[in-house]
């Protein structure tokens, strides 16, 4: 036995440490005993048999071995399939439940929506019938005024007050007149200082992020009057705004710069595009009823740069008031614009992230509900606003300018006069010449039947001349 481990030994000593562990975990107890005995068999030194039977025993092992591995590769196979089928099923099931909640978000969202645009409507129609009755009471009103300021010329021409007097309340009204507050009266500064109070004053009642401020820009070059910082909550952009008070922002040129307000504008935005990669601009132009080659409302999309611009004319309102909430509700929509336009390009992976689409509709509809409520109010309030002044307005200057033109037309030397009344009322003509843009030629080249037909207080006899020669005197009266 000792003789036969040495002969092990020596002949394994050649071997490294892998090579003989990998021996011994070919060769079993079982094989070894075969190669003894084989050997013992063993005539002439005839390896062969040796050779044979190891051979075949390690064909046996490997044959095996290549059945396992295939029966494992089925098991995996089968596993595979099963694992993708389990995970077409889960992704089909979130895709559906995603697919439903977002349905029933959208639908709630839309029946939400026809509500308050029904309630808008109903509100709008309401408010037409109950102003039209108004319209309807001011303009008899106003022809009972008329009447009265009628009676109380006569009784002036009758009476003797004295010219001194007439003159006086002459004066008066025309004092009264001239004495009306017109911002279009001021010089450059003074109008420039009151765009930029308007712009500024948008701060005081800003109901979309608590932490909204306005930087003043106004003394530092090419940077706008405004920045607008932290208009929605988790934005990060910025605005810049500026504002005009000038007749045409596209042809009025800056003394300084010699440029168009709006081409240094445009300088402006590029350059705070450049500094500001999440940014926009605002341009309010506060004289003018529109902006050359944009309209009263403009918006224009520069590489995903908002730019707005916005035309109000202040002459038309005459009251920093409702001018100054005309401007606030604006800028409050210009802002839900951009929030909404940023959302909407933000993509978000709804297999993954279904907690987080969730909570973000949910937080989304009750912000543009809010807004939605808050926005309503605001039309409301100013609609009606907007139009109590306008007819104020209106009747007042009209009051006032047929009261001058009466009263230019009386006899103050309290001379005997035949008043000759015109044929048709004239301001009725007046109006529907402005209206259409004609001139008084069009009296003359159009023809009697006509006329009667387009003013049918018209005599059943009248001459062109007559009617043309009333209505220059008119006219001249104005």
């Amino acid at each position: 036995m000792d003789l036969l481990i040495k002969k092990l030994n020596l002949c394994l000593s050649e071997y490294s440490d892998n090579d003989i562990n990998e021996l011994n975990n070919r060769l079993s107890i079982d094989t070894l005993r075969l190669m003894f005995n084989s050997f013992l068999k063993i005539t002439n030194n005839d390896y062969t048999y040796i050779v044979d039977n190891l051979n075949n025993k390690f064909n046996k092992d490997l044959l095996e071995k290549q059945k396992n591995l295939d029966k494992t590769k089925i098991e995996l196979d089968l596993l595979k399939t099963t694992y993708s089928t389990y995970k077409d099923n889960i992704d089909n099931i979130i895709q559906t439940k995603s697919n439903e909640l977002c349905n029933f978000k959208t639908n709630h969202l839309n029946e939400r929506i026809t509500d308050i645009d029904k309630y808008y409507k109903t509100q709008i129609k309401d408010i037409e019938e109950k102003y039209t009755h108004n319209i309807i009471n001011l303009q008899n009103n106003h022809n009972e005024q008329l009447k009265l300021y009628e009676q109380q010329i006569n009784n002036i021409q009758e009476s003797n007050i004295s010219y001194d007097n007439l003159s006086t309340f002459k004066n008066d009204l025309i004092d009264i007149i001239n004495t009306t507050s017109n911002i279009n009266n001021e010089n450059s500064n003074i109008k420039g200082q009151f765009g930029e109070n308007i712009i500024n004053n948008i701060k005081d009642n800003y109901k979309l992020c608590q932490e909204f401020y306005l930087e003043d820009t106004t003394n530092i070059e090419s940077n706008g009057d405004f920045i607008a910082h932290n208009i929605y909550p988790n934005i990060i952009d910025k605005i810049l705004i500026e504002s005009k008070f000038v007749k045409n922002i596209g042809t009025t040129k800056n003394i300084k710069h010699g440029k168009s307000d709006l081409v240094r504008f445009e300088e402006h935005y590029t350059k705070f595009f450049k500094e500001n990669p999440n940014s926009h601009s605002i341009i309010f132009s506060m004289n003018s009823d529109k902006i050359s080659g944009k309209g009263f409302y403009h918006i224009e999309n520069i590489d995903n740069h908002y730019v707005f611009y916005v035309s109000i004319n202040y002459s038309k309102i005459n009251n920093p008031e409702i001018f100054q909430n005309i401007i606030n509700f604006i800028f409050h929509t210009i802002v839900i614009y951009i929030v909404e336009h940023i959302q909407h390009t933000n993509k978000f992976d709804i297999n993954n992230n279904t907690n987080m689409l969730l909570k973000l509709l949910e937080k989304t509809y009750h912000k543009e509900t809010n807004t939605i409520n808050i926005l309503e109010n605001k039309v409301n309030k100013l609609q009606k606003d907007i139009q109590e002044f306008n007819q104020l307005i209106s009747d007042h200057k009209t009051n006032i300018r047929e009261i001058v033109t009466t009263f230019n037309k009386i006899n103050h030397s309290f001379e005997t006069t035949h008043i000759i009344k015109p044929i048709i009322n004239m301001s009725i003509v007046h109006k529907y010449m402005i209206d259409n843009n004609y001139n008084i030629s069009y009296l003359n080249d159009t023809s009697c039947k006509d006329l009667k037909f387009i003013f049918p207080d018209l005599p059943n006899k009248f001459t062109k001349k007559k009617l043309i020669e009333d209505y220059n005197s008119y006219i001249n009266s104005l």
